[in-house]
Order: structure tokens, then sequence, then C-alpha cells
């Protein structure tokens, strides 16, 4: 099911803004995890850890 989103999360921001490769994917979950406003707003809408779990299913997805 989280890999089915990560899919989707892929695909929005493919067909909305850019061309999101693998590699693209990657930086945007390390950019996620990194600290500062990335991380306090995605954690600010899921909760505490949340981004540091997306960087993790984005890792997965990409098998790295």
């Amino acid at each position: 099911e989280v890999q089915d989103s990560i899919c989707q999360w892929q695909a929005y921001i493919t067909e909305h803004f850019y061309t999101c490769t693998d590699e693209i994917l990657l930086c945007l979950g390390d950019m996620y995890a990194s600290g500062g406003d990335f991380t306090t707003n995605i954690d600010k809408m899921g909760g505490e850890g949340t981004a540091e779990f997306a960087e993790k299913a984005i890792k997965a997805y990409c098998g790295k």
C-alpha cells in the first residue's frame, strides 16, 4: 500500500511539474528527512516521524 502511494506521488510530480526519475525521487526523500523546513512541515501534516518514514519508503520503492 505504501509503495503504491509512492508510485502515485512520483506519477503526480511527473504529470504536474517535471519528469520525476527514481534518482530525483531519492533526492526528494533525502530532503524530506534532512531536517529544517521540509521535515518540520511534513511532520506537522502527518505527525512526528512522517518525513523519515517517507524517506525510507521512497528508498524501498527505488530499491536502495
